[in-house]
């Protein structure tokens, strides 16, 4: 028989630590200078336009100047620049 544990840290726990993170990363952006950087990115979900081209979102990353991961746009999409 395999005894009960109390502090099992379940799926509930997890997401709320990936909530608090993602606020603690929005304040942090919001007291210092942002990188700027130009992303383009397909939307979501697809999209084409008259002519039957895919159209494309141009962001500007959100995280702060010097970052060291890739850049961040507003839709939550990361990328490796």
């Amino acid at each position: 028989m395999i005894p009960r544990r109390d502090d099992l840290s379940g799926v509930d726990d997890f997401v709320a630590e990936l909530v608090f993170a993602r606020r603690a990363m929005q304040r942090h952006l919001a007291d210092c200078t942002l990188c700027g950087r130009q992303i383009t990115h397909p939307r979501r979900p697809s999209e084409f336009d008259a002519v039957g081209y895919l159209e494309v979102n141009t962001c500007t990353c959100i995280r702060p100047a010097g970052h060291d991961h890739g850049c961040w746009c507003e839709h939550d999409i990361e990328r490796r620049v």
